[in-house]
């Protein structure tokens, strides 16, 4: 009976066997698994990963895209006139190659991506020769700074750390009953490591190929790498299988790279031109070495100076009353600067200048500079106007001198010269014919020449010279914008 037992216990396994063995060869047989296991790509990969590629040709957008627009405006709520930016080449000054050589067409970019206030001017003095050896006629415009530096760091590695776990049982034959040897295992391993990379930006005088003090940025980015692997097997009998997978994440170097030029081009360009620029990347630390010289240059300056910039930032925040460019203050004006001071709980002019200059709002501001341009430009147009008609009175009654003159009407000539004259008193012709008439009627033998002077006729120009009022001041700040210290390019 006990054979017959383990007869049947040796069908029933060799049964099993065999029906495992069949159920196994059919799922490798099929074709789905062996293009696994082999690794192959099917066409519907394919088709996916094209996929894939036309849904990510979108433009590239970065973190500080929003920032440096932001920028932009920033330019044109303070009125901050044209700016032109050269660079020099941004290259990798460190021994390690698996960065790029020259970042600087990145910064191109984020100079481009500020707005219609900085303009870029290329350096490309083949490009011009060839030009003008070739009848191109170009208008090369200078420009006023230039951007220098480099990546001066790449620590590799910082930080490394690793973790592993694996476990093993084995059973054999005979051991807890077992009739067969059994192999079984599974484990993990982590691994992650931090790189640094340092770019240094600076900024030139073009004119004097001087560094300008002060202005620089300093700026890293942590470059992270993580791998992440675990496996499972088991075999039975020593025959068996296992399982192994990894995954590992890189952060790129060229777009930390992107990003280290992005906030540097940020930083640089608003030291430059004398602006809160941390006011446009949320949460950004205000830089307190630039409000500190802002103060104490403010402070140097005398009442007139101050109540000139206090008046314009007055004006970006929207309180009207102000003679912009009168150095001086009214009873009025002196009125609304107290309760300006005390708005803003300041002690003095050079709080209220740095809370002002801190807190001008972007959008309103921006506004109200374009409102007040379009009305410069309407006040020029009318004036314009005004004085094509007072020329064409000028030149008629010029005219009519000269018939009078020619008639040998002497006293009407005269009257008429002096109406001339009383249009526009800047213009010698009538002044000097006025005078002849005077001699002519105190010599009355003498007999009037029968032509005028041709000049008399001549068009007057539409700014008279010493004519101060017909040339409208000008609105935006010399740049640089420091409104300190002013630089004669």
């Amino acid at each position: 009976m006990e054979k017959i037992n383990k007869t049947g216990n040796a069908l029933f396994h060799c049964f099993i066997t065999l029906g495992l063995g069949i159920v196994l060869a059919g799922i490798l047989s099929s074709c789905s698994v062996i293009d696994w296991f082999a690794g192959r790509t099917s066409d519907q990969e394919v088709k996916d990963m094209d996929k894939d590629i036309s849904a990510s040709m979108t433009a590239k957008k970065t973190p500080y895209d929003e920032a440096l627009s932001q920028f932009g405006k920033m330019l044109d709520a303070y009125n901050i006139t044209e700016v032109r930016v050269q660079s020099k080449v941004i290259s990798n000054q460190t021994a390690e190659k698996e960065l790029p050589d020259d970042v600087s067409r990145m910064l191109i970019s984020a100079v481009n991506k500020i707005g219609k206030r900085i303009v870029y001017i290329p350096y490309d003095p083949n490009y011009v020769l060839n030009e003008a050896n070739t009848g191109g006629n170009i208008a090369r415009a200078l420009p006023q700074i230039v951007l220098a530096g480099g990546i001066t760091e790449f620590d590799k590695d910082l930080i490394e750390k690793g973790r592993e776990l694996k476990t093993e049982v084995s059973i054999q034959k005979g051991d807890f009953g077992s009739k067969y040897n059994h192999d079984g295992g599974a484990g993990y391993n982590a691994e992650e490591g931090v790189s640094r990379i340092t770019l240094d930006l600076q900024l030139m005088n073009y004119k004097t190929q001087t560094y300008m003090s002060g202005i620089q940025s300093i700026n890293s980015v942590n470059i992270r790498k993580t791998k992440l692997g675990w496996g499972i097997g088991y075999y039975f009998q020593g025959s068996g299988m296992s399982f192994q997978y990894s995954l590992q994440k890189k952060q790129g170097k060229y777009h930390a790279l992107r990003l280290l030029v992005e906030l540097s081009v940020l930083e640089v360009m608003g030291k430059y031109v004398d602006l809160p620029y941390w006011k446009c990347i949320p949460d950004m630390p205000p830089d307190k070495a630039m409000i500190a010289k802002n103060f104490d240059e403010f402070s140097t300056l005398d009442d007139g100076k101050q109540n000139i910039y206090l008046k314009e930032y007055l004006f970006f925040h929207g309180i009207n009353g102000f003679k912009r460019l009168n150095p001086v203050l009214d009873a009025s004006e002196m009125a609304l600067m107290s309760e300006a001071m005390k708005k803003y709980n300041c002690a003095n002019k050079a709080d209220l200048f740095i809370k002002l200059w801190e807190t001008v709002p972007i959008d309103e501001a921006v506004q109200r500079n374009r409102d007040f341009a379009r009305e410069q430009a309407r006040k020029a147009q009318e004036l314009q106007s005004e004085r094509k008609q007072k020329i064409a009175v000028y030149n008629q009654t010029v005219a009519q001198a000269d018939a009078l003159y020619s008639a040998g009407k002497l006293p009407e000539s005269r009257e008429a010269f002096q109406k001339a004259n009383i249009i526009f008193p800047d213009q010698k012709d009538p002044v000097e014919m006025i005078a002849r008439i005077d001699k002519e009627i105190a010599a009355p033998k003498s007999t009037p020449q029968a032509s005028p002077a041709p000049a008399l006729q001549a068009t007057v120009p539409l700014v008279a010279a010493g004519d101060k009022k017909a040339a409208p001041a000008k609105t935006g700040k010399e740049a640089p914008l420091n409104p300190f210290k002013k630089v004669d390019w």
